[in-house]
């Protein structure tokens, strides 16, 4: 919870206002339903997305993402593949929360993660929920080629590799 709560503030919040702030600007009410799927469609993209690029700083070579690998580790947030990493290890708790401070935290972190058998899984799981849930707000919207490219939109957030 508190994960998706900072995925939210992060990324989703300004992916989910920009999403109503294009609905409002077309000229649709702020509680109308095509400006709350819009919210709902950026809401859950953001979070499919966060959750995607959290994905991807374990399983993507720094000079590909454009950024240091392992980023969120070094500022001590845990992200989903270590969260669910440390449900299966619950030696991996006390880093979780002391937030990789002591010297050798990040490296056990990661050879956990790495031994799980089901953490990225679950991760790529709550990435593809998320973005099913962009695609289902989104089919609240009537049909268009907008409408359209923002499916094939939530579907490459998911896929990307960088």
């Amino acid at each position: 919870e508190t994960y998706l709560r900072k995925s939210y503030y992060k990324t989703a919040s300004l992916i989910c206002y920009a999403c109503r702030s294009t609905a409002l600007l077309g000229g649709h009410a702020y509680g109308s339903t095509v400006a709350t799927a819009c919210e709902e469609f950026g809401f859950h993209l953001g979070l499919a997305y966060q959750i995607q690029d959290d994905i991807l700083d374990f399983t993507a070579a720094a000079n590909v993402l454009g950024k240091p690998a392992l980023a969120d580790m070094d500022l001590g947030l845990s992200t989903a593949p270590i969260l669910y990493a440390a449900q299966e290890y619950k030696q991996l708790r006390p880093l979780v929360m002391r937030r990789f401070k002591d010297k050798g935290d990040k490296q056990t972190a990661l050879e956990y993660l790495y031994k799980s058998d089901t953490a990225m899984d679950k991760a790529r799981t709550l990435a593809r929920f998320h973005a099913q849930r962009a695609v289902d707000a989104l089919l609240r919207l009537p049909q268009s080629e907008a409408r359209d490219a923002l499916v094939r939109l939530t579907h490459a957030v998911i896929t990307r590799k960088k």
